[in-house]
């Protein structure tokens, strides 16, 4: 109201000559202490544009030829700035890419970018299971161009990429189109993204249809439950009605997960629930908030439940500090050992466009056939549910005891049993360790020669076991994964860890496991 009659004031005040002469495009300025709005110029030096030169690319599947989807990081060397592409969590699209923060993220395979004159390192990627080319480039106002050739390094038959955990501008702690989430994963080698806004459920399929990127990206409507007292909680798949209906979610107002997860199952029988960040922090980690005991397998607060699928080990936020990460697998050795079979799962938990990537982690879900425009969410959550599954945020792990894979029962008569791990990985994904865990405990620790061979490692290991138990395995490397993912503000490690293989060494049938269910309330 203030402005509003101060206007109408100005308004009505005789013209001055200074006025009457800005007002004609007059020079004069108004004095310093006269009441005017402006002070004489300094004489400084005004602001100019920023001279911009064409960074035109494309990228090509050296196998085929033929144009692909891939990623561009472009990051200034030699006194120059990385670019700043967008401002912010939206990006800028043209045509078949989008362009944030230092990054394109291409569905066709070529295009422009206009990037401030000067010196920069251009790194073209297509996600882990694809080689890498960085070109050093100088930026004139004549513009470059780059053409980049990747290989497919790793190939996962019957092993369908996804990220169970992502939020865009539906979500209010994120501003990031759900548009340009597509551009994001699809780019970045991801087949399935499941939308997991808090307390929406939020449908990427007509975007993707629009963009016409369904060869390269599926999607599985879900949901983070999102409580004020009890933690989060991903669901998915769920009815696309739940969407259609005013973005409806799952109801958490005076709700207790033993509520919460009933609802689920009501709603939508097939869903996986998986626990997310369960000791994030205080006011998100269930575990913390629900005051589970692992050593004893109880939970003091009245209304916790162990009614669900899966535990988020790996939190995207989380990768530079794996004490978060040991915490969490303690928890889960502990579930396992009481007969509570949940499957282990990594989730990038991204909220932008900038360092936390999507897809970094990423699970790899085992199906029938890894194609992303015929799976689905069902044939997901089906294998997730049956521990057909492993994480990873670069090497590619293939584990079996036996003829028996990742998730399933193997037999041990006597207490033997043949395990074999085989781990492969892209040139640029280091792998520096493989670690065995035996019912819960490191049991073998082996140490990975520096290669960029696809093939880094590959043992026979006998097994001699007392009693029916499990088998974990974990890969490290100590590098970092920049530029790809990760940089100046986070590292981010390769990091892998298999779901259990089950051995039956009574011959009964199924897993026996050592120690009884805690007393529960659900």
């Amino acid at each position: 109201m203030r402005w509003g009659w101060l206007l109408i004031l100005a308004a009505c005040r005789p013209d001055t000559a200074d006025s009457v002469a800005a007002r004609a495009g007059g020079s004069e300025h108004v004095a310093a202490g006269s009441g005017g709005l402006s002070t004489p110029g300094s004489g400084a030096e005004l602001p100019k544009l920023v001279e911009h030169g064409g960074l035109s690319f494309e990228i090509v599947d050296d196998a085929t030829g033929q144009r692909m989807p891939g990623k561009l990081t472009i990051v200034g060397v030699r006194g120059t700035h990385d670019p700043k592409l967008s401002k912010g969590d939206i990006g800028t699209e043209d045509d078949t890419s989008l362009a944030a923060y230092n990054r394109v993220f291409s569905l066709g395979g070529v295009g422009v970018v206009p990037v401030p004159v000067g010196t920069y390192d251009v790194t073209f990627s297509r996600g882990i299971e694809w080689t890498i080319e960085t070109d050093r480039v100088h930026v004139t106002t004549d513009g470059v161009q780059l053409h980049a050739r990747l290989k497919h390094a790793v190939d996962t038959p019957h092993w369908l990429s996804a990220d169970f955990h992502v939020h865009a501008a539906s979500s209010p702690d994120s501003r990031v189109p759900m548009r340009d989430r597509v551009y994001e994963f699809a780019s970045d080698g991801v087949d399935m993204i499941v939308s997991t806004d808090h307390n929406v459920v939020s449908n990427y399929a007509p975007l993707i249809s629009e963009l016409h990127a369904e060869k390269y990206l599926a999607t599985a409507t879900g949901d983070e439950i999102t409580t004020g007292d009890w933690g989060h909680f991903g669901a998915f798949p769920l009815p696309h009605e739940m969407e259609t209906e005013g973005h409806g979610a799952i109801p958490v107002r005076k709700k207790t997960p033993v509520d919460i997860f009933k609802h689920v199952r009501e709603t939508a029988p097939e869903a996986v629930i998986d626990v997310h960040h369960p000791r994030l922090e205080t006011a998100t980690g269930y575990f913390i908030l629900g005051k589970f005991d692992d050593t004893a397998d109880k939970a003091t607060r009245k209304g916790f439940s162990y009614d669900f699928d899966a535990l988020e080990i790996l939190n995207g936020y989380q990768d530079t500090n794996r004490k978060k990460v040991e915490r969490v697998m303690q928890d889960w050795f502990a579930l396992l050992d009481r007969g509570h079979i949940v499957t282990g799962t990594g989730n990038s938990d991204t909220h932008h466009l900038t360092y936390n990537l999507g897809g970094y982690p990423r699970n790899y879900v085992l199906v029938d056939k890894d194609d992303p425009a015929t799976i689905t969410p069902v044939d997901v959550a089906k294998a997730v549910k049956a521990h057909h599954a492993f994480f990873t945020t670069g090497p590619f792990i293939e584990f079996t005891v036996g003829s028996t894979g990742i998730g399933d029962l193997a037999p041990a008569p006597g207490g033997h049993a043949t395990a074999t791990v085989v781990v492969r990985a892209a040139p640029w994904v280091g792998v520096s360790r493989v670690i065995i865990y035996v019912a819960g405990k490191e049991w073998k620790r082996l140490d990975v020669a520096p290669s960029e061979q696809a093939e880094r490692f590959r043992q026979t290991l006998d097994l001699a076991v007392p009693a029916d138990t499990y088998v974990v395995v974990r890969v490290e490397g100590d590098g970092s994964l920049a530029p790809v993912v990760g940089g100046k503000d986070v590292t981010v490690h390769p990091f892998a860890l298999t779901n259990p293989i089950f051995l039956d060494v009574n011959g009964n049938g199924k897993y026996d496991p050592p120690l009884p269910h805690g007393t529960h309330t659900d």
